[in-house]
């Protein structure tokens, strides 16, 4: 069990780092909006953070209690796609900022909805009170996110 959960914090650390990556990316083609893409970035790096807290906490042999609840292959599957809009901002930096905060609004609503909401069964407080907090940080973005797109929008 405790494999298993540690490839899964693994993996849920790798997809942080690489949204990260994508929001820094956007921070540098959007000078005007750098300072809240930055933000996000920085953000991103704390949860990658408190997410290898709590892989050193699984490994000194406690326990998350996933329980399935958290799906590897959907994890695996949004950590190659956001790897590939990091290649994509790479290599063509021609996103529109609409499309790059539409782009980031729906991996946050993703993570919401698919990981971070549905927590862990543990019962230390203190491994569940991370994962509040990490679906509470990334409820935040989304609205910050969705208040961005409807400013974008106003003012395309």
């Amino acid at each position: 069990m405790r494999d298993k959960e540690s490839d899964v914090l693994e993996m849920l650390i790798r997809h942080e780092l690489a949204i990260k990556q994508l929001y820094e990316l956007f921070a540098a083609a959007f000078p005007k909006h750098a300072e809240f893409w930055r933000g996000l970035a920085g953000d991103e790096q704390r949860h990658a953070d408190r997410l290898t807290n709590l892989h050193s906490r699984v490994t000194l042999g406690n326990s998350l209690f996933f329980g399935g609840r958290l799906n590897s292959q959907a994890i695996k599957l949004s950590l190659g796609y956001v790897e590939r809009l990091v290649e994509r901002a790479e290599k063509n930096p021609g996103f529109r900022s609409l499309e790059a905060l539409s782009i980031a609004k729906d991996l946050e609503s993703a993570l919401l909805e698919k990981q971070f909401s549905k927590g862990c069964g543990t019962d230390s407080a203190q491994i569940r009170s991370v994962w509040v907090e990490l679906a509470a940080e990334t409820e935040k973005h989304r609205k910050m996110l969705d208040e961005a797109l409807i400013a974008e929008k106003r003012g395309a």
